[in-house]
């Protein structure tokens, strides 16, 4: 019987695909080089992915997308000798795809980033660190190309903290936190020594503030944030303890529907930033601050 199901599926006609919209090549390269005992490799590699996104600026319409990702990684090592990296770098070309086949490149995101990952609304460049370093999660919109934040945590992609309403994409937000200490520290946090966690508001398409928690120096001196455990979540009425998520099970303007809840960051027990979410903002004038901390607005 097997054998009969078998002949008879082989004599079924194949379905018919037409020509293809897209044919590329993409070729990776890799150099050796001797440096005294050991050997310094040079690699760019180089790699195709396909996207499906939703999109929030027209009207929850399914964009398709071709990513051209290009990697450059150089690395010293060798048979006796532990493998150093040098910093890497990415650059992801973002085109979209229709039934013409692939139109002109939509954006150009570049990096330093260690990995690359892409999935639905975000591009993650992500730079591992070492030795104390946690990894550190940069995250754009692949509708857009925007920078949205950068997010440190558990996880593939860093730890967030998302809201919800009807209305599809367009009322989605997303909380993160980027805490030191990291590999892209001195980028993110620019002059401020004493800056710890960074907090990111954020659509799936583009940003919506960006805050910074500056930490007592004596804190910072002694090495305070090796001992954080930064956690990020949400409280309202309906959730008093916290949470990740908070969906609004109604339809109006943002303003009206992103309102009357906390977000909340822990560093550790004793260590609880409090900042009331009002009208779509985070209201850094209400937030409750641990003695000698600060908030401070940065440029998006």
């Amino acid at each position: 019987m097997r054998k009969l199901i078998l002949a008879t599926a082989l004599l079924l006609p194949l379905p018919a695909f037409a020509d293809p919209l897209i044919q590329e090549s993409f070729p990776s390269s890799i150099s050796i080089a001797k440096d005294g005992e050991n050997f310094r490799v040079t690699n760019d590699s180089r790699r195709y992915q396909t996207n499906t996104l939703a999109s929030a600026l027209q009207d929850n319409v399914l964009l398709y997308q071709l990513l051209e990702i290009e990697q450059h990684q150089v690395s010293t090592e060798g048979p006796q000798a532990e493998q150093n990296f040098e910093e890497a770098t990415a650059k992801v070309t973002v085109y979209p795809v229709t039934d013409q086949g692939r139109g002109a490149a939509a954006f150009t995101v570049e990096g330093k980033a260690d990995a690359v990952t892409a999935m639905g609304n975000c591009l993650t460049l992500t730079r591992f660190g070492c030795c104390v370093e946690m990894p550190t999660y940069a995250v754009y919109s692949l509708e857009t190309g925007k920078y949205l934040f950068n997010a440190t945590g558990e996880g593939q992609s860093g730890q967030w903290a998302t809201m919800g309403a009807q209305g599809g994409w367009a009322f989605e937000r997303i909380f993160a936190i980027h805490a030191k200490i990291t590999a892209a520290d001195d980028e993110l946090f620019g002059d401020e020594k004493n800056g710890a966690v960074i907090l990111a508001y954020s659509k799936e398409n583009e940003p919506l503030q960006r805050v910074m928690l500056v930490a007592p120096q004596d804190l910072m001196e002694k090495d305070a944030p090796l001992e954080w455990m930064p956690k990020v979540d949400l409280a309202n009425k309906d959730n008093a303890k916290g949470t990740d998520h908070i969906y609004i099970d109604r339809a109006g303007k943002a303003e009206e529907l992103f309102t009357g809840m906390t977000l909340r960051l822990t560093l550790d027990e004793a260590t609880v930033i409090e900042i009331p979410v009002v009208a779509d903002r985070l209201d850094l004038d209400a937030a409750k601050l641990p003695k000698d901390f600060s908030l401070k607005e940065m440029k998006l």
